[in-house]
Formats: C-alpha cells, structure tokens, sequence
C-alpha cells in the first residue's frame, strides 16, 4: 500500500513569508505556508518527520487558489495507511486553531513514484487589477495615490492601475501567446545550472476577463473601480514569467510605445534585454489558479510514466535522497522555472 499522498490547498499569502520552508529542519517555523502545513501533518504523530514537496513554489505576497504538493506519511502501525480524510481534518483543525490563512482542500493517496512538480501537466494564473475611473486616474499625479480609492476587501488583493488603451493590452497579449523564448522575462539566473535551463515556453492561453468582487459588502468604493483579471496558463513558467509578462502588458497599456518594447524583448530574447521603463506589478494581484494532473497518475497500481523515472535516476546517479527533503534544498535555485 502506498504511503504518498497528494494534498491540495489554498492560501492567502499576505502574511506569509513565501511558500517554501526556510529553515533545513521541518516543523520549526510556521512563517511559510510549507512550515505551517507540515506543523499541521505533525499532529498524525507519523513514524517520520513530515516534509512536503511543493508542486509549486510561489513568493511572498502570492495567493493560491490551488496548490499542491506530495508528503509520505507512514503510521506508528506500518500495515496501516492514513485515511485521507483523516488528514485533511486533522491539518485543517491546525490551521483553524492557529490562525492560519491555509485551507486544506483534499488529500488523495497516490503510487510511491508520483510527483507534485514533476507529473504538473498545466499550470494557470491569475492576476487581478482594479483600473481606476477615468476620472480618477486623471486626478491622481503619483502611483502611491491610487490605493485610496481602492474598497477595503481588495486591499492585497489586486493591483491598482490607471486608465487602460485595452486595444494594446490585447495586443501585446497576442504577441506573447504561444512558444517563444522567454528568457528576457525571467529573473535575474541564481546558478550556472540554472542558465543552462531552456527558457522557451509555450503560453497556452493570455487573456483579460472581468474580475468577481473579493467582497458583496456594500462598499461604495467599488464605484471607483473596474476590476479585470489576466488568465495565464502553461505547462510550466520561470522564475517571476507571469509578473514580468503582466507587468509588459500593463506596460503596453499606459505608453504608446510599450508594444515596441515587447516586440523587442521576445525577437532578442537575453537576460539584459528587459525594458527598465517596465514597473513590476506587486506579488499581492497574483493567484495560483490551478495545477493540472493526467488521471491516470492517480491509479495506485499504474506504472510510472518514463519522464518521472528519468527524473529519479538522476537523482540516483546525484546520490540524492529525495525524501528526507533534500531534493527540495538541493535544487531550490535550479529548478525555479514551475514560478512564476
């Protein structure tokens, strides 16, 4: 019987410090919403420290509307196996009594060579932004004054931005649909191993929706504000893509010239070809929508697919222990490319 689960979860990331765990010791810090959901799992009292691998890791201020990551959890009755609803209940009890913003949403046993990460067949986005009426945006001379008009349940929430040319949001999202190298829209490379990564990805779907109200609260402040959403969905993204590529839409919208500067940066695609003129839109608008799995991972008597036990035996050959969570700090850096 399979002792590996999937759990999957939300969380405003506000008050967090990040998702990924911090410290090398699991179940010491409650600060990132990986140590908050392992002080959760604790509670089982399993045979082994509970670590969780992370199908992906978002920064500090990013939300989820679902996560997901992997954990083996083995009872003090080794012919046993956790009920998964026994898990969610007892992580979800933790997270009430503590005050955590982490809901765990179900808990699902899964074959001993599944992977959260790695076994992600899409990835989509959210990024919300409250446009101001035009006019208030006319009267409103530093970006800092725009938060004043913004009702109170969309405080990091979304972001705040002025008055749109929609006709150039458009189009500079047409031009970064489909495969391109993307390498201008990462973050700076934090190891050699990681350079080497390919920065080519393919964006499935790029498009601008109305957004829902966070709050039905009658607050007249909504009448100052349109709310939109930018929908972004992927295999896989790298490090900060999403913000860079909304922050080049935006970009688009407000100045006549953003579209050059867009076209530029995907026809010379190089780490110092991002435009500086580009603001970047804070983590608080960003949404993990969702992660999507073939079904037929979830089968406990399946065998494994060739790319996750490629995936293992280079890890074999590494001499790397994944489950003692070493494979989450050894690769941390290098396999930045499923954030955004």
């Amino acid at each position: 019987m399979s002792s590996k689960y999937l759990l999957r979860f939300s969380y405003l990331g506000t008050k967090y410090r990040g998702m990924q765990r911090q410290s090398t010791r699991p179940n010491v810090e409650t600060c990132t919403v990986q140590g908050a959901i392992e002080s959760g799992l604790h509670r089982l009292n399993p045979l082994s420290e509970p670590v969780i691998v992370l199908a992906s890791r978002t920064d500090r201020g990013v939300h989820a509307i679902e996560n997901a990551a992997h954990t083996v959890l083995v009872p003090s009755n080794t012919t046993q196996s956790y009920d998964p609803e026994v898990i969610t209940s007892v992580v979800n009890y933790y997270l009430t009594k503590n005050g955590h913003d982490i809901i765990m949403r179900k808990t699902e046993q899964v074959p001993d060579w599944f992977h959260s990460r790695h076994l992600a067949q899409e990835r989509s986005y959210i990024y919300r932004i409250a446009v101001l009426k035009p006019q208030l945006a006319e009267s409103c001379s530093l970006r800092t004054t725009y938060r004043r008009y913004l009702p109170v349940a969309e405080l990091n929430q979304c972001c705040v931005v002025p008055k749109l040319d929609f006709g150039r949001v458009h189009e500079a999202m047409e031009l970064m649909s489909g495969i391109h190298d993307f390498r201008s829209f990462k973050n700076v490379y934090r190891t050699t191993e990681e350079e080497m990564k390919s920065t080519v990805k393919d964006i499935l779907t790029f498009r601008l929706r109305p957004s829902g109200r966070t709050s039905t609260f009658p607050d007249p402040h909504y009448e100052n504000v349109d709310l939109w959403e930018f929908y972004i969905r992927s295999k896989s993204f790298l490090y900060r893509q999403v913000r860079r590529m909304v922050s080049a839409v935006l970009h688009a919208g407000l100045e006549v010239q953003g579209l050059d500067s867009v076209r530029t940066m995907l026809s010379n695609p190089h780490k110092d070809s991002w435009d500086p003129r580009i603001n970047i839109v804070p983590a608080c608008g960003l949404f993990l929508s969702s992660i999507e799995y073939n079904e037929k991972h979830f089968d406990l008597d399946a065998e494994p697919p060739e790319e996750i036990l490629a995936y293992y035996n280079r890890f074999n050959e590494a001499n790397v222990e994944e489950e003692d969570g070493e494979e989450e700090m050894n690769t941390e850096q290098a396999e930045k490319l499923s954030q955004p």
